[in-house]
């Protein structure tokens, strides 16, 4: 099977572009979560996380970003190949569980969301 954690390369790591990515992508809505995503001219998708501190304690912030993490890297396909992504977590992903992330998230990909999508 070997090596199936996200790549260095797939990961979103300076300020500059988390600003990028807010300031120019799609803003897609959902209950759990928020996602910016901008096409780039990169030769993969990346990811950026953004989880307050209003989630909760460090244990369950740390869970909401292993939970976004792993639909990321299980459910990238659906992305356009070359994307930069910003996931912000809202309040309600604190309790919500794994299965939700996904289909959210696959959801919001499709189009299929019955959440707000703005551009």
């Amino acid at each position: 099977m070997g090596d199936q954690r996200l790549q260095s390369v797939e990961r979103l790591r300076c300020p500059r572009a988390y600003r990028r990515v807010f300031q120019q992508g799609k803003k897609l809505l959902s209950p759990l979560f928020v996602l910016y995503i901008l096409p780039t001219s990169q030769p993969h998708s990346r990811l950026g996380l953004a989880v307050s501190k209003r989630i909760g304690s460090a244990v369950v912030r740390n869970r909401v970003k292993r939970r976004l993490r792993e639909v990321f890297r299980r459910h990238k396909n659906l992305l356009n190949p070359h994307s930069d992504v910003v996931v912000v977590a809202r309040s309600a992903a604190a309790n919500a569980p794994a299965s939700v992330y996904t289909e959210q998230f696959c959801g919001l990909l499709r189009g299929r969301q019955s959440g707000r999508q703005e551009a």
